[in-house]
């Protein structure tokens, strides 16, 4: 039986997977505000009886309805099948799962400094405004420091975004523009392109940027979206780990800055050195069992 993409041009493929996206995004928001009134009275987060945990719901359901959905429903549409064309079917070598946990912890100080670097660029107001209004949404998943709600973070804030996003721009739209364009290289960079702007958060523009990169290399040397799906996770966790780790310890996150930290320099070179010999030897023996 024939694809539902069989005899449609690449373009026409690319304007469905957006429609998915939109679509998955107008109905899972629809979907959020469902449940939030029904399991808490109104549609408003912040004027339901519990409005945080109406944002973890409604945090989750735009995750998997705008992201998770939509990349299987295209990867349905290029072959009939939802795993397949996601590289979902094939599992990992283990050594480059090894190298890729190592590489979770090495890079982090890296992001850090980026993040640091990019915050300092001026934004137009508008844009600020809509970073500030999603730290606030940030802020407020992140304020109880019980250990309850850190596991509730590292599920909601860490796993779920990380699959569904994967599934969507490693999964579905970095394989089809390599075969569009056939130049994998060019794909991945555009997907990560494409992944750090479609968050809306341009202040750790940079820094996303360079980890879908990262993500996309990952998935192309394995072929498997597992790996950058654990990558993702990974550093979603460490991220949410550490600033509970730090607020518990009462230390100002919003006016911390990394180079100020004594031996930033000292672990910002170590980690640069780690962070290409791992990518380097994942180059090297990607091809290997």
């Amino acid at each position: 039986m024939e694809s539902f993409f069989a005899h449609k041009s690449r373009g026409v493929q690319l304007l469905y997977l957006a429609l998915f996206f939109l679509i998955g995004l107008i109905v899972a928001t629809g979907i959020s505000m469902l449940l939030t009134w029904l399991c808490f009275g109104s549609p408003n987060a912040a004027e339901s009886s519990n409005p945080l945990a109406a944002l973890y719901l409604q945090s989750a359901v735009a995750s998997i309805g705008s992201f998770l959905a939509p990349a299987l429903l295209f990867a349905y549409c290029q072959d009939r099948q939802w795993w397949r064309y996601s590289s979902a079917d094939r599992k990992p070598a283990y050594h480059l799962v090894n190298v890729t946990l190592i590489l979770s912890i090495i890079i982090l100080p890296l992001v850090a400094l980026l993040g640091q670097w990019n915050e300092a660029i001026p934004l137009p107001e508008a844009l600020q405004q809509m970073e500030d209004a999603a730290n606030d949404v940030l802020e407020k998943l992140m304020q109880d420091h019980s250990y309850a709600t850190l596991f509730l973070n590292i599920i909601v804030l860490g796993l779920i975004p990380a699959a569904s996003e994967e599934f969507l721009f490693r999964g579905a739209l970095q394989p089809f523009l390599t075969d569009w364009t056939r130049k994998p290289h060019l794909a991945i960079w555009l997907t990560a392109f494409i992944f750090s702007a479609i968050h809306l958060q341009f202040a750790g523009f940079i820094p996303r940027f360079l980890l879908g990169a990262y993500l996309g290399y990952l998935c192309y040397w394995s072929r498997s979206l597992w790996l950058p799906i654990l990558a993702h996770f990974l550093h979603n966790a460490l991220t949410i780990m550490v600033s509970f780790t730090l607020a518990g310890r009462g230390i100002d996150l919003e006016n911390i800055k990394f180079t100020q930290i004594h031996g930033a320099l000292p672990m910002i070179i170590t980690c640069v050195v780690g962070t290409f010999i791992s990518l380097v030897f994942m180059w090297k023996t990607k091809d290997a069992e």
